[in-house]
C-alpha cells in the first residue's frame, strides 16, 4: 500500500489476506460506491458516509465498528501503490514461481526422474514420458475426465480396462505384436509387466 490512489477499498486485498467485501459483506451491500479507492474512502470523515443508509444495529453495526477498527491505524505514504506476489519471499512476481506452484499442485508425482535418451527421436522420449505419467488419452483417462464413452474396456482384448499399463504391458494382443516386431528385428523378446521394469 502506498498512497491508496489506485487500490480498490473493497475488492483489492490491501491489508491482511482477505478482501474487505468478504470480511464485511453487510457493509459492502450498503456501499453506494463499490469501486471507491482506499485514499478516497479513508479520506472521508466517516466510513459510513458513502453508505445508502445508516446501519440498523445488530450485524450491520458490529461490522461497521469492526471496519472502523480495521482502518484506524492505516497510514498512507507518498508513493505509488504496488502489487505484491505471495508465492515468492521477495514478494515480486516471477514466472518461475508460477511454474513451481503449477507443478506442485497439478502435475502427478513420479517416483523416478525423467530420463531422456539422446539416441532416439524426441517424440519417442515424449511418448515414453507420457506412458510413465499415465497421461495418454486411454479410455480410462477419458472416462476420468468426465467424457461419456460406451466402454472403458480395451478394444483389442475386451478383457481389462484400457490404461497405459494395460496397453503396453499386459494386453495379450499387444504382447503378440511386440513378439512379432522383436522377431522381425531379430532381437530377443522378454515379457515385462511395467514401464519401470522395462526401463531397467
Amino acid at each position: 500500500m502506498g498512497n491508496g490512489l489506485h487500490t480498490y477499498f473493497w475488492d483489492d486485498i490491501w491489508k491482511g489476506d482477505t478482501a474487505l467485501k468478504i470480511l464485511y459483506p453487510r457493509i459492502y451491500a450498503l456501499e453506494t460506491n463499490k469501486n471507491i479507492y482506499v485514499a478516497s474512502k479513508l479520506g472521508q470523515n466517516n466510513l459510513g458516509l458513502s453508505l445508502r443508509r445508516i446501519p440498523r444495529g445488530g450485524v450491520e453495526q458490529s461490522q461497521l465498528e469492526a471496519l472502523r477498527e480495521f482502518s484506524n491505524n492505516t497510514v498512507l505514504v507518498d508513493s505509488m501503490d504496488r502489487r505484491s506476489w505471495s508465492l515468492e519471499g521477495s514478494r515480486n512476481f516471477s514466472v518461475a514461481s508460477v511454474r513451481r506452484e503449477i507443478d506442485k499442485n497439478l502435475l502427478p508425482m513420479v517416483s523416478s526422474k525423467t530420463r531422456w535418451v539422446n539416441e532416439v527421436p524426441k517424440k519417442v522420449n515424449i511418448h515414453a514420458w507420457k506412458v510413465t505419467l499415465d497421461c495418454l488419452p486411454t479410455r480410462l483417462n477419458i472416462s476420468r475426465r468426465g467424457m461419456s464413452i460406451n466402454s472403458i474396456l480395451c478394444p483389442n482384448c475386451d478383457k481389462e480396462v484400457e490404461s497405459s499399463s494395460h496397453i503396453f504391458f499386459s494386453c495379450q494382443f499387444a504382447r503378440e505384436i511386440f513378439a512379432r516386431i522383436t522377431s522381425w528385428w531379430e532381437v530377443s523378446f522378454s515379457e515385462i509387466s511395467s514401464y519401470d521394469e522395462w526401463f531397467l
